[in-house]
């Protein structure tokens, strides 16, 4: 039975539980996810599922996992149903990906973690993330995540804004997304486009890393865009006047 039990006690070896009856519950620590088991207080009422009404020792067993995963499964279940994402805690590393805590543990592959390759997973490891529940099986109790799919979803809504902006002569802002020998792809929002090497200074450059770092926030200007390959073409040269237009006017032969 699912019954709301008061919290009269958290220490280290669990929680000391009211559940109104001639003796109390008691549910142990290593049921709680560490995030969890810091946050309960005293006197605060929570969910637990009867384990035993009495066990040898005369006392009521509780369990905080299984009253958690029954609601889980309910809740992810309306969740998917109506085509919304859910949210979780990334718990720990697990092989081919992470483990998020979604009420029970559910799997985030390693693919469906970012637009682009992780290599670092620990940097996800104590983060809430949003993810698209994309396969339940309820008898073998997995969830399968996907972050990348709603990733994809907003990129896809911040490139159709931005094309939706973009003209041909106007100044943006972008940031500095890859730099290459022959010069620099820019995300202007949802859409990269590429700076030439020969269109970021009037002066002479051997390499874009002279003048630019990847991250770099920068104005840029469109010199051209094909709407229907969506290929940009920027530059930050152009922002600035030809120094050559004015050259007689500031230099006289010898």
């Amino acid at each position: 039975q699912l019954i709301t039990g008061r919290i009269l006690e958290v220490d280290s070896s669990g929680v000391l539980i009211d559940i109104d009856y001639k003796s109390n519950g008691f549910v142990p620590a290593y049921e709680f996810p560490e995030h969890e088991l810091k946050a309960l207080q005293v006197g605060a009422d929570i969910e637990v599922m009867i384990d035993e009404i009495e066990n040898v020792n005369g006392d009521v067993v509780l369990s905080y996992e299984q009253a958690k995963a029954v609601k889980a499964w309910d809740r992810i279940a309306k969740l998917q149903e109506a085509g919304l994402p859910v949210e979780g805690m990334v718990l720990h590393k697990v092989k081919g990906g992470l483990s998020v805590d979604v009420g029970i543990p559910a799997f985030l592959p390693g693919s469906q973690v970012d637009l682009h390759r992780v290599t670092d997973f620990d940097q996800y490891v104590g983060q809430m993330v949003t993810a698209e529940i994309i396969k339940i099986n309820k008898k073998r109790g997995n969830i399968v995540l996907s972050r990348r799919v709603l990733l994809e979803q907003d990129r896809e809504r911040l490139r159709s804004e931005t094309l939706k902006g973009l003209q041909v002569g106007s100044s943006v802002l972008g940031i500095v997304k890859n730099i290459t020998d022959y010069g620099a792809f820019v995300d202007l929002g949802g859409i990269d486009g590429l700076l030439h090497i020969t269109d970021m200074s009037w002066g002479r450059l051997n390499s874009p890393s002279e003048i630019l770092n990847v991250g770099d926030e920068i104005n840029v200007k469109i010199l051209s865009f094909d709407p229907s390959s969506n290929r940009v073409s920027l530059g930050l040269k152009q922002l600035n006047n030809d120094p050559w237009v004015s050259v007689a006017e500031k230099y006289t032969p010898n």
